[in-house]
């Protein structure tokens, strides 16, 4: 089956390797993070103490993917700034560690979280007592701006004509996103398919702020009630205040960094328009056209392909928000791996990706294969 699927990558786009059943088992095992007292980590330093380190204190600044910046300080030196990637596991453990290494329970104690003051429980000793710094308190992270944090109406204003995006805390991948337009729309896309990045447009709401403390408001769309949150924002964290689950922390993205507009959704549209109804040929290694594979795509999203071995097979296909063309046969999931930059000059075709040549093609008008 494995070796199925290549041949169907290969034959008909020839750009990207399909995931491996590792990484996708290493996708399913990432932990999932309810536990409330990590939010109020996420974008701070967490200093702690451990008993059997006298007069030292470690430092960790905790980024929102899971990864960060530590460093631990003694009564007369320093360790260096490392890497860390931190974790919090279904017992509730908090764990911090190095990269690359798993986490043992040294590592790990279970966090509580009371104002500015912190501890962490392990599974034997005492407990180690903490305190919480807001940003960068001890400057461990280079990547961290000196800018003082935005909130209110500043932090607002640094949302209008960017993209904010919501993904898991201690990373995975994006759900939710919002390109904030400067006449009050919000284009707002879910993604919520497991191993496949495809963005689907919800219907449009609208910001405002509003009271004295200035806060970010949307209506409309899928909101029955005017809903208003706090805002601030610390580089590209960004941080809301929603009453029914708390603190949550989205990152700022420049632009229409996710397609949401409505020029990148026309010329979306003008490709697939292009497509349906209409055969792509695409081109072998040695440039004979139609050897690299045949797909003639349907208006409803199905078709039909040949592959360099001349066998027909149901397929089903996507236009993505980003211009990205994927196909897949009929009875599979897509996967962000058989996905490719669709360019198109007139009736000829680039299909692109980062990692392999281009594949070059044409369109062809109807079925031309009568497939």
């Amino acid at each position: 089956m494995q070796n199925r699927i290549w041949v169907i990558a290969a034959a008909l786009a020839n750009i990207a390797q399909l995931a491996t059943p590792a990484a996708q088992a290493e996708e399913e095992r990432r932990p999932e993070v309810p536990h409330a007292p990590l939010r109020a980590l996420v974008g701070n330093t967490l200093v702690y103490a451990k008993p059997d380190q006298p007069g030292a204190e470690t430092g960790v600044f905790i980024r929102l993917d899971g990864t960060g910046r530590a460093v631990t300080r003694g009564p007369d030196d320093a360790s260096e700034p490392r890497a860390i990637q931190w974790s919090i596991l279904s017992d509730g453990k908090f764990c911090v560690t190095d990269v690359g290494r798993r986490a043992w329970d040294g590592d790990c104690g279970i966090l509580s979280v009371d104002g500015s003051l912190a501890t962490l429980a392990p599974a034997s000793g005492p407990v180690w007592p903490g305190r919480i710094l807001e940003g960068d308190g001890w400057k461990l992270d280079p990547a961290t701006p000196s800018d003082k944090r935005l909130v209110g109406r500043a932090a607002i204003q640094a949302l209008i004509g960017n993209t904010l995006v919501l993904l898991p805390v201690g990373g995975g991948r994006e759900y939710l996103a919002h390109y904030f337009m400067v006449n009050g729309t919000v284009r707002r896309a879910h993604n919520d398919q497991p191993y496949f990045n495809h963005w689907v447009l919800q219907p449009d709401e609208k910001w405002s702020i509003r009271g004295e403390s200035e806060r970010l408001c949307f209506s409309g769309g899928a909101w029955e009630k005017v809903s208003c949150t706090p805002v601030s924002v610390s580089g590209d964290l960004v941080t809301l205040h929603d009453e029914r689950v708390g603190l949550l922390h989205a990152r700022l993205l420049k632009g229409d960094a996710r397609n949401l507009s409505l020029a990148a959704g026309a010329a979306a549209k003008k490709k697939a328009d292009a497509l349906i109804g209409n055969t792509m040929e695409l081109k072998a290694a040695d440039g004979r056209t139609g050897a690299g594979g045949v797909v003639y795509f349907g208006r409803d999203g199905s078709g039909r392909a040949k592959w360099r071995d001349g066998t027909l097979a149901p397929v089903k296909w996507l236009l993505q928000l980003d211009g990205k063309l994927c196909i897949v046969e009929r009875q599979r999931e897509f996967r962000d791996s058989e996905c490719s930059m669709l360019s198109l000059d007139g009736n000829a075709v680039t299909l692109g990706s980062p990692d392999r040549p281009a594949l070059l093609g044409r369109i062809v008008k109807g079925n031309a294969l009568r497939m």
